[in-house]
């Protein structure tokens, strides 16, 4: 595949199976460089290098905004350089931007691990932006979180955190009963995007925290209060307000699948955002580890503290969406909506996320098997043994 720096070259990704926005068409891709910069019925485009996909499906590249880590590697205890190499693995399964997701703990801690994710960002193309889950949380609330992150509010410790990310602090989760609205206002004026999560608040205060700007959620239902038949608590205002989008982990632990049928039919797929919460042990099977100063242990579907206490997934976004689409019987228009487009839209992530003209060339082919090729930028993601273009894709011209 040709250096997406070079704006003269045109490729045709021909006879692609395409998952648009609203709908899915046989058609071709014409890409340019890192853009796609057209789309045109099988046949009809034409470029300088043409390859035939034979009706293979074409999607876009998944954004994960909650991920902590995978394969045995923490992100919040490991170098910029093994941090970007696992996230370079994780492109290589089709989720080409990723938010490497922090625990709160004690300031210095948290400093150092928002430094270490921002040299990491300049290694990895894929890395746009940091969440920071908490530290201004409930501490009844904290689940697998550990107890010395959840801090008080305080203005000049936002200040700093936002200064150790060097800028790329873009989610922040926080419990609206643990910062002053006045502050809440001020999260989007220094590009943060207040994610409601490991909370208490009653719907008055999360609706205040709506009003007061907060667009998003962090998994929803789990760390907060149940709805309840008189109080509809964080979940139910969370649910019926059109301004905010759910995160959601479909592992099949997290939430039940009758759940997430719920929260479709209130907010359509539109109102969700895909996230895998992936911690350490994820890709690891049976095995055991320390995540966030505990011992955690996985059975290969879900990982635990002794107690029980879930902590977080051991399935990738990839996996976690596939389940889901066959377990709830969803169309990959929809699965691309929650696990690409939707992300890109709650982060402002210009021209990304979606098949449309002039937007940036994110793309995953699949085949019968799995993935077969995944682009970032309209360049092929390459491993160890080169680029991987599938052997059985035709170059035609």
């Amino acid at each position: 595949m040709s250096n997406p720096e070079d704006s003269e070259t045109k490729v045709v990704l021909r006879d692609g199976l395409l998952v648009l926005p609203d709908r899915i068409v046989r058609g071709d891709l014409l890409l340019e460089g890192a853009v796609i910069r057209a789309l045109a019925p099988s046949g009809k485009a034409t470029g300088d290098e043409i390859w035939d996909l034979g009706g293979r499906r074409v999607t876009p590249g998944w954004i994960d905004t909650h991920i902590h880590g995978v394969g045995g590697v923490d992100f919040n205890h490991t170098d910029p350089e093994t941090m970007a190499k696992s996230v370079e693995d994780l492109a290589l399964q089709g989720m080409t931007t990723i938010y490497p997701t922090i625990v709160p703990g004690p300031e210095e801690e948290m400093k150092e691990n928002l430094a270490v994710v921002a040299r990491a960002a300049e290694l990895s193309p894929s890395i746009l932006g940091i969440h920071l889950e908490g530290p201004f949380l409930s501490p009844e609330r904290r689940g697998a979180l550990p107890e010395s992150g959840v801090l008080e509010w305080d203005d000049e410790l936002m200040n700093r955190l936002l200064e150790a990310a060097g800028g790329r602090l873009r989610v922040m989760t926080f419990a609206p009963e643990r910062v002053p609205l006045e502050a809440q206002k001020k999260f989007s004026t220094v590009g943060v995007r207040g994610s409601i999560g490991h909370t208490c608040a009653t719907a008055e205060q999360t609706a205040a925290a709506i009003d007061a700007g907060a667009r998003r959620c962090t998994h929803l239902c789990n760390a907060m209060p149940a709805m309840h038949h008189r109080d509809l608590g964080p979940v139910g205002t969370l649910l019926l307000d059109g301004r905010v989008r759910c995160e959601m982990i479909l592992d099949g632990h997290h939430l039940s699948d009758d759940l997430v049928r719920l929260a479709l039919k209130l907010k359509g797929p539109e109102g969700l955002i895909a996230v895998s919460d992936a911690m350490p042990l994820a890709g690891m099977g049976i095995s055991s580890g320390v995540f966030c100063g505990q011992e955690v242990c996985s059975d290969g579907e879900r990982a635990t503290l002794s107690d029980g206490t879930l902590a977080g997934s051991v399935t990738l976004l990839p996996e976690a969406l596939s389940r889901t689409a066959k377990a709830l019987s969803l169309d990959p228009v929809s699965l691309q909506c929650m696990g690409s487009q939707n992300a890109a839209e709650d982060l402002g992530l210009p021209r990304r996320g979606s098949l449309r003209t002039d937007y940036r060339a994110d793309l995953v082919i699949h085949g019968e098997t799995g993935i077969e090729a995944v682009l970032r930028g309209g360049q092929s993601v390459a491993d160890a043994d080169g680029p991987r273009l599938p052997t059985t894709v035709e170059r035609v011209h």
